[in-house]
């Protein structure tokens, strides 16, 4: 009993060291670190607007999903499936 305990306590306490772990943040070891640029004092220029798109295709979905006879004309036609199980075997 006390080496199922204790085995239930080395993989808890290991999840939990992975865990924190996963925690901490990437920090770069060997990156030198380069002086940030000063801003300087010019504008920078005004995107220009951008055009406005009309839709070209037109969804033509509820034209033929709302039409009940095209519908009935073009719906699968029923099919009667005779199965093989029945019958004297």
């Amino acid at each position: 009993m006390t080496r199922k305990l204790n085995f239930i306590f080395t993989l808890l306490l290991t999840m939990l060291f992975l865990s924190l772990s996963g925690c901490t943040g990437g920090t770069p070891t060997s990156a030198p670190e380069e002086p940030m640029e000063e801003p300087t004092e010019e504008s920078a220029p005004d995107p220009e607007p951008a055009p406005v798109m009309e839709a070209a295709d037109v969804d033509h979905c509820l034209d033929c999903h709302t039409d009940k006879q095209h519908l009935i004309s073009t719906a699968k036609p029923v099919e009667i499936v005779i199965s093989e199980n029945d019958g004297a075997g």
